[in-house]
């Protein structure tokens, strides 16, 4: 199975498919696919957790991105469980602080991490951004060492660092916020719906924060790129043949 391969079924088995369960199979009755709400969220969390477990058996590594989805994965596991430990049938009622709380951790997480190590290899940066998929490192590191460039060097991946932290912080921030909007009414519903909504608030929130926090990081994520592209070529005079992997 190609890379390219292994990412669209990692998309599909650890956002796609968890969302599609939460929304489908969280109801209780007398379907097959309807497994109630303790069931519908195993299994929608089971899915990302697989394969990320598959991915460790496989490879015999883990990448640093699919090490944070799978913590992300397993405090919501923590976080559901604590939701559910309420009076009778209804959640906590300091569940969405705590949720929200979840959410903001995993980006202020990956923001601390991307400034830790800066650029150098087994960074954060390297693994997401300064990576060697995207620019040929070996060739912009051995123009900077024979051309005495090393400060230069890393004050542009420090920069770059900063710039990938600042929308990480940014995305904790909207997390947090995206997470009380769709869970703060829950605890006032009625307590025998209460289990359903949280789920499905569940899955509005893993969907809707790609859009409304995917895009624009996305968007931050290239502008980095373009940066450090422009950066490096003015510091190593390299053409772009050089510069970039074909």
């Amino acid at each position: 199975m190609d890379k390219a391969t292994k990412s669209l079924l990692n998309v599909l088995l650890s956002v796609l498919a968890p969302v599609l369960v939460l929304d489908n199979c969280s109801a209780t009755g007398d379907k097959l696919w309807h497994l109630g709400t303790t069931w519908a969220m195993v299994v929608a969390l089971a899915l990302p957790i697989g394969c990320g477990i598959y991915s460790l058996v496989t490879e015999r590594k883990i990448e640093a991105m699919t090490a944070f989805g799978l913590l992300g994965t397993i405090l919501t596991g923590v976080v559901t469980i604590y939701a559910n430990t309420g009076e009778a049938l209804a959640i906590r009622p300091d569940t969405p602080w705590w949720y929200a709380a979840k959410e903001a951790l995993i980006a202020l997480l990956l923001a601390g991490a991307m400034m830790v190590k800066g650029g150098k290899e087994g960074s954060l940066l390297r693994a997401c951004v300064y990576s060697d998929a995207l620019f040929n490192i070996r060739s912009i590191e051995n123009v900077v060492q024979n051309k005495g460039l090393t400060d230069r060097y890393e004050n542009i991946l420090k920069r770059a660092s900063v710039m990938t932290s600042g929308s990480l912080f940014f995305s904790a921030l909207l997390n947090f916020a995206l997470a009380l909007y769709f869970l703060l009414p829950v605890p006032g519903l009625p307590e025998a719906e209460q289990a359903v909504q949280y789920n499905y608030a569940v899955s509005k929130m893993t969907w809707m924060g790609y859009l409304i926090i995917g895009v624009p990081l996305l968007i931050t994520l290239y502008m980095v790129i373009r940066y450090l592209g422009k950066s490096l070529q003015q510091l190593t005079a390299l053409p772009d043949e050089q510069l970039y992997m074909r």
